[in-house]
């Protein structure tokens, strides 16, 4: 395995066990089995590290899942559901999803969410990606609804932009309540949301 991969699959799985703040830049040296000299070869600090992780491992992931679904063939109500889902994952999804294809751990999907908005927080360049793949979403739900209008299966009387935006808030609120209120496992809450959006939506 390539020496930058090797690093940033090591962090990548440190930083979901522990969160970035607690992960020392020693231990990821230690356990990618590699010198000091050999991590500042490739990355500038452990803040450069982090911010190349969450765009592997995350937004690719979520970008590539949308383009799957551009491809989709199912419903409208499918593709949403399809979409949403994938994106937000839940805490019995494998590492093939976000890209780390050689270990078969499960990803608590709690903290991978926990993750991106600390970067978003610090990072601006975490921040402006985290934006543009949120319009990307936004167009390709607007996209899904305009479908479900054309195809007599959506109400014509809905705003189709302003719709988008509401799934959007629902999915971000939905994660929300997840990583504070656990009991209730995210794919049977985001399912049951979309369900009750769809029977307000459906024609």
């Amino acid at each position: 395995m390539d020496t930058k991969v090797r690093i940033m699959e090591t962090a990548f799985k440190l930083f979901l066990e522990k969160g970035f703040a607690d992960v020392s830049l020693n231990e990821i040296i230690r356990e990618s089995d590699i010198t000091t000299g050999g991590f500042y070869y490739h990355f500038n600090s452990k803040d450069t590290l982090l911010v190349e992780v969450i765009n592997k491992y995350i937004f690719n992931y979520f970008s590539s899942i949308i383009g799957q679904m551009r491809k989709f063939k199912g419903t409208p109500k499918e593709k949403l559901k399809a979409v949403i889902l994938l994106i937000v994952g839940d805490d019995s999804t494998i590492n093939e999803t976000t890209q780390l294809c050689g270990s078969a751990e499960k990803i608590d999907y709690r903290t991978l969410h926990l993750l991106l908005f600390e970067g978003v927080q610090k990072y601006d360049i975490i921040s402006k990606h985290y934006t543009e793949f949120y319009y990307d979403l936004h167009e390709f739900i607007k996209e899904v609804i305009d479908d479900g209008i054309a195809q007599g299966l959506i109400r014509e009387n809905i705003d189709s932009t302003e719709l988008s935006l509401n799934i959007q808030t629902i999915m971000v609120g939905t994660v929300l309540m997840w990583i504070g209120m656990p009991e209730m496992p995210l794919e049977k809450r985001m399912e049951s949301n979309i369900d009750q959006m769809w029977n307000f939506i459906k024609k």
